[in-house]
């Protein structure tokens, strides 16, 4: 008998992971985890002519939420190894949708502004990729690959159609009712779905004593393979972060009107989906070695090639390959952790990787700035990103085949939290 449940137990988890990637993916792309920083720049204008405030004054706000992502971040993962997934979203977006209508329905000073904002973006981490990368890795054991690949692609089709959303609700009732109406959309889009689909499958009890207690930090950073993972994602980051930020001058000083930079843009979103979906295929069939070496060597040319060429028309299309990189590597950084590292410590460990790529993001946006000021143009800059790709493409080899999520040292606390998930 013990085999037989043990085999029906497998394919139920593939089946029944679906509707779940499905809610997982609308939580990603459609509740304030998905707009609420990348529309700031849509709402800018009109809170400034409402209230006369200062460029400077209105984008403090985004800039101490900045500050407090580092801090987040590992907030989330420990949340999401010691409770209910499905609970913690669930409070996320209720926080999220109480911020979003208060921002519209009460009268608003910069003070409380600020505040509000601030919570909306503090409470969105209990539904960010940490927790959603977790819950989908754990429902899908075969096919892991491209249910992530799903998941973060479907965040990028959120990147693509909220600041449109945004824009047409500001334009036409206003920033204070474009609140209101992103309020509804978390409801509807994504509090509605997560609560009828994001109901993560129950893991098959193991041997593990009851009241051990549940693995903790130290747990994670005794794993060898994390500190593989963390040098892998700052290098990969400190390779593509920038050019995100410096694309548009970039283009611009080549001699592309801003309409074009524009649209290389657009076009390096349309990598982040292709880079998404396309990692997500291929991990379930080629090793990640290879792949990590093999899709940093498309963003490693393109790079060379803006640095080293003249301008021309092919600008544009080349930044669809940066963007096919930082695709890959998100939908890649959360299959890494949930095969090398211990799964009752997997939502810190995918948060601690998510800092190592905020601070290398960081840093290549300085960068950038730096060695612009100091030569005049992004060439210098272009070769350092090249440099740097290079390295986090070799850099995932010292991983160790064999260790998984169940084959790590901590093991036998691994399933120590079963009603954490």
């Amino acid at each position: 008998m013990k085999p037989h449940t043990h085999e029906a137990a497998i394919p139920r988890k593939s089946s029944s992971g679906w509707p779940l990637l499905v809610g997982a993916s609308l939580v990603l792309a459609f509740s304030a985890t998905g707009f609420l920083v990348q529309t700031f720049g849509v709402f800018a204008e009109a809170i400034e002519t409402e209230f006369g405030w200062s460029r400077t004054a209105t984008y403090s706000v985004l800039v101490i939420a900045t500050l407090l992502a580092p801090i987040l971040i590992p907030i989330a993962g420990w949340a999401t190894d010691r409770l209910r997934i499905r609970s913690l979203v669930l409070s996320s977006l209720a926080v999220q949708v109480t911020c979003l209508l208060a921002l519209g329905l009460l009268p608003t000073a910069q003070l409380s502004f600020s505040a509000l904002f601030l919570l909306s973006y503090a409470a969105s981490f209990g539904a960010s990729v940490v927790p959603l990368a977790k819950v989908v890795s754990d429902a899908f054991s075969e096919r892991r690959g491209t249910a992530l690949g799903v998941l973060f692609a479907g965040a990028c089709l959120g990147a693509i159609a909220n600041p449109l959303i945004a824009g047409a609700l500001v334009t036409n009732i206003g920033w204070k009712g474009a609140f209101i109406a992103l309020g509804g959309q978390v409801v509807v889009l994504s509090a509605i779905p997560a609560f009828i689909l994001l109901r993560p499958i129950e893991k098959t009890p193991t041997t593990a004593a009851k009241g051990t207690k549940p693995a903790g930090w130290r747990v994670l950073f005794a794993t060898r393979s994390l500190y593989v993972i963390l040098g892998w994602a700052f290098f990969a980051a400190l390779g593509y972060g920038g050019v995100q930020g410096h694309l548009v001058p970039f283009l611009e000083e080549r001699a592309h009107t801003p309409a074009e930079a524009i649209i290389g843009q657009s076009l390096l979103g349309v990598g982040l989906f292709v880079g998404n979906v396309g990692a997500g295929l291929l991990l379930d069939k080629i090793a990640t070695k290879q792949l990590a070496s093999l899709m940093l060597l498309l963003p490693i040319l393109a790079l060379l090639a803006l640095a080293a060429a003249p301008q021309g028309p092919f600008d544009i299309a080349i930044t669809t390959f940066i963007g096919i990189a930082t695709g890959t590597e998100t939908a890649m950084l959360a299959y890494v952790v949930s095969k090398y590292l211990p799964s009752s410590v997997g939502g810190r460990g995918l948060s601690v990787g998510m800092v190592a790529v905020a601070l290398g993001g960081g840093i290549s946006t300085l960068i950038g700035a730096t060695t612009h000021d100091a030569t005049g143009d992004y060439r210098l800059f272009l070769l350092l990103c090249s440099a740097s790709l290079a390295i986090a493409a070799f850099w995932p080899w010292a991983l160790r085949e064999t260790v998984t999520g169940s084959e790590t040292p901590a093991a036998g606390v691994q399933s120590a939290a079963p009603g954490s998930r």
